[in-house]
């Protein structure tokens, strides 16, 4: 898997929620599922856990090359 690029939107996500980066990584390694966006089917839906158990939720650009946003999925609202 190539690194990934983060958008500025991805980074202050992450920051607010808590999310490292190398926990966004692992969850793009160990996904549970992923699926076309709905909304826009420029982006990929991931369901994945990073190595600590905890499950995130991260939209990527369809080709795989940028991380959109980030989400825990247990602590979504």
């Amino acid at each position: 898997m190539r690194m990934p690029r983060f958008t500025a939107h991805a980074e202050r996500q992450m920051r607010r929620r808590g999310i490292a980066r190398l926990e966004v990584l692992e969850a793009l390694l160990c996904r549970e599922t992923m699926y076309p966006s709905r909304d826009d089917p420029t982006r990929t839906v991931v369901l994945g856990r990073a190595a600590s158990g905890r499950r995130l939720k991260v939209v990527i650009a369809a080709d795989r090359s940028v991380v959109i946003t980030v989400a825990a999925k247990d602590e979504e609202g």
